[in-house]
């Protein structure tokens, strides 16, 4: 069973090596982790939004137990991304309403990786734009 990303992120920043590291994110390449990755530290995507909304309330979920996952809402980001014609025609209310739906279906530490790839720094030790073009090519699959 794939761990969620935010697993493979605590793994990643509690390992010691750049080879530790690199194992880590080849044990756990999955197409979910590739756009995660993409999403968060490629220059060229900007986004439409930098924090949650203020009137988001993390969720007494259970780690596992979700109406959402993360799979399911990152084809849902174009929503927020810069220049996306269907991002742009939508007003401020509105986008921060789906985002709000969006994080509240969530596992909290889901929610937060969301959050990281808007803010373009998932806010794990070691995992960066250039760690990631630097040593995956050709490294992991």
């Amino acid at each position: 069973m794939a761990k969620n990303l935010y697993e493979v992120f605590d793994e990643f920043a509690e390992a010691n090596s750049k080879e530790e590291k690199l194992k880590v994110l080849h044990k756990n390449w999955t197409p979910t982790l590739v756009s995660v990755l993409q999403l968060a530290y490629h220059p060229d995507i900007k986004w439409l939004v930098k924090d949650k909304p203020k009137s988001y309330k993390k969720p007494d979920t259970l780690p596992g137990v979700s109406y959402s996952s993360m799979n399911a809402e990152l084809r849902r980001l174009y929503l927020f991304r810069e220049g996306d014609p269907a991002a742009e025609k939508l007003t401020p209310e509105k986008r921060e309403q789906l985002l709000l739906i969006m994080l509240e279906s969530l596992e909290p530490r889901e929610a937060d990786v969301v959050i990281g790839i808007f803010k373009k720094n998932l806010g794990v030790k070691g995992l960066t734009y250039k760690f990631i073009r630097d040593n995956t090519q050709g490294v992991v699959p």
